[in-house]
């Protein structure tokens, strides 16, 4: 009897020791299942906002440069904003990397635009994450037309350029930094956004105007 009793207390031993080691195993492949979902969906979302942007600054672009001029006027509070609060704000994101086609040439491009507006506001992605600068949209022109201080092909690939991709050229002297810049919460402009410069100047965030 005791012998029987010995191998039963054995018995479960063994089989308690497998149950936690089937445990631990199962937990181990859960939690790589998660970490592998959470780097796919990181990756993702980061390819996400790199083919949502797609102008001046996209992946297929030449490196880094410098802007051979800096043709920002200066810093300006958004209160101090000349202007109808009804007028119509486009908003366009870009990286760090379209800041110099932004700055020499008082213009963005290469983008698609379907209505008309009456400025330009550049919400600016990545580390910085706000809406930083502030200009007087003047014409909407083919990138040939537009003045650039480069040639486009040398912005951003020739052949990724759409036949109906437009340069917004500025109105000269109207290219601002804000000086109280729009910081992100919730909501960011993947593309070409509108809103209103009434809601532009009195937003606290991203998501008043988006």
């Amino acid at each position: 009897m005791e012998n029987e009793v010995g191998e039963l207390t054995i018995s479960l031993d063994e089989q308690s020791r497998e149950f936690v080691q089937n445990l631990a195993s199962v937990l181990e492949e859960q939690r790589h299942f998660v970490s592998e979902e959470h780097s796919s969906q990181s990756s993702q979302s980061e390819r996400s906002e790199q083919s949502e942007i797609g102008s001046t600054d996209g992946p297929d672009n030449p490196d880094d440069i410098e802007p051979i001029e800096n043709r920002v006027a200066g810093t300006i509070a958004r209160a101090d904003i000349d202007g109808d609060p009804d007028a119509k704000v486009a908003v366009f994101p870009t990286r760090e990397s379209g800041l110099p086609f932004l700055k020499e040439n008082e213009a963005w491009g290469f983008v698609r635009v379907g209505s008309e507006f009456d400025y330009v506001a550049m919400y600016v992605t990545g580390d910085v994450r706000e809406v930083r600068y502030i200009a007087r949209a003047d014409e909407v022109v083919a990138p040939d037309e537009a003045d650039l201080m480069r040639e486009p092909l040398n912005y951003k690939d020739r052949a990724k350029i759409a036949e109906d991709k437009r340069v917004v050229t500025f109105e000269t002297g109207s290219l601002y930094e804000l000086e109280d810049p729009i910081p992100y919460e919730s909501k960011y402009p993947q593309g070409l956004r509108y809103t209103t410069l009434g809601e532009l100047r009195n937003a606290e965030t991203t998501d008043d105007m988006l």
